[in-house]
């Protein structure tokens, strides 16, 4: 089976190997196991009832276990694991001893989390918590679900086309989705739900943002999101829920239009592009996106110049965050300080370059960034 587990690393494991990457994902080792689980330093690999284990993954042991097992997963010193006939194990690391046998899981085990001293067992019929210190079911929920997850905080499960959010109270909040997802995780209250290769952030109103359409296994961990697509990506879930950076090029010639266009799509991610060939067109793109985040004007225009259209944007309080780059083959200090006094954040001087583009956005990039963490700070 196909998945992506991030922990110490980040671990693609695949049917026949596992393929690990450090958090820059750098490739730092291949290893011929597939039925895995990793903990920190540890690794184990079930092949039916007999387990690999792996330290700072190099072979370490093996051990036998009485039966063969479904689901397992591992800390530093058990296997929690999911027999075949329903029957929850924990067995030692050490002297291959089980420590603690349950069958109060009346169906089949379908998924096995543990967080902490808390291991959350999801069966088809039921969601159930056992602290493994006290060797007790602290939570149990006649619940039918095709898919569990939770971060400890969060339970969030899924069955007939409906996200279920559960709570310690046993309050269940229903939301209705008109798709069906094979696969969906919770990190940090984040909820990551994958509809075919689509992978999207669930967000609490119900709505979706797209994290790849190219997606065949994922894990998150703190801010990242690992996405196998055709090789493992690594996507930053602050920009992702913040949304792109906007711009809009306005200029009557396509060509400059074009290289600045190019410039922003070629070298950077998480950008959008809008284009308008004059001032006026430009103010109704604004009027339909007042999200966007950076203008860049050309200053002679026909129909309404780009001295004209900075103005009524600068006079519309609704657009005091667009930071506007002024476009000119006009470069005197004369000009530069009329674009200045117009609100103008920074100007290119024609004929325009690629090479003279990215920088400016690069900059516009970095300071509408620096705004967002500023707002948070304040909310």
């Amino acid at each position: 089976m196909l998945r992506v587990q991030a922990g110490k690393d980040v671990y693609v494991i695949r049917d026949d190997k596992v393929d690990i990457f450090d958090y820059n994902l750098k490739s730092i080792k291949e290893l011929k196991i597939s039925n895995v689980d990793f903990y920190n330093d540890t690794a184990i690999d079930i092949n039916k009832n007999v387990a690999n284990i792996y330290k700072h993954y190099e072979t370490y042991h093996k051990i036998e276990l009485v039966k063969p097992v479904e689901h397992f997963v591992i800390n530093d010193y058990f296997i929690f694991s999911a027999i075949e006939d329903n029957t929850l194990s924990i067995t030692s690391l050490v002297g291959n001893k089980i420590v603690f046998n349950t069958n109060v899981v009346k169906s089949k085990i379908l998924k096995l989390k543990l967080l902490g001293d808390l291991l959350y067992i999801h069966s088809e019929n039921a969601i159930l918590i056992l602290n493994i210190i006290q060797k007790k079911i602290i939570f149990n929920l006649d619940f039918d679900s095709q898919l569990f997850d939770t971060d400890g905080e969060h339970m969030v499960a899924y069955a007939d086309s409906t996200i279920f959010r559960i709570g310690r109270d046993k309050k269940i909040q229903r939301e209705k989705i008109d798709f069906e997802i094979d696969d969906l995780k919770v990190n940090e209250g984040v909820v990551l739900i994958k509809k075919e290769n689509e992978l999207y952030v669930y967000q609490e109103d119900g709505s979706t943002v797209l994290v790849s359409d190219n997606c065949f296994a994922f894990d998150k961990n703190g801010d990242f999101i690992f996405v196998l697509e055709n090789d493992i990506k690594k996507y930053n879930i602050k920009n992702i829920i913040e949304g792109p950076v906007k711009f809009l090029t306005v200029d009557d010639s396509t060509t400059m239009r074009l290289i600045i266009k190019n410039a922003i799509l070629n070298n950077f991610k998480d950008v959008e592009v809008y284009e308008a060939k004059d001032g006026q067109e430009a103010l109704d793109v604004l009027a339909q996106h007042p999200d966007i985040n950076v203008v860049f004007m050309d200053w002679n225009m026909p129909v309404m110049d780009g001295r004209e259209a900075t103005i009524k944007i600068r006079e519309n309080p609704a657009y005091k965050h667009v930071k506007v780059i002024m476009a000119t083959t006009e470069g005197g200090k004369d000009k530069v300080k009329e674009m200045i006094s117009y609100g103008v954040k920074g100007y290119l001087v024609k004929p325009l370059k690629p090479t003279s583009v990215v920088p400016v956005v690069q900059k516009m990039i970095d300071l509408v960034k620096q705004e967002r963490e500023k707002e948070k700070e304040n909310v």
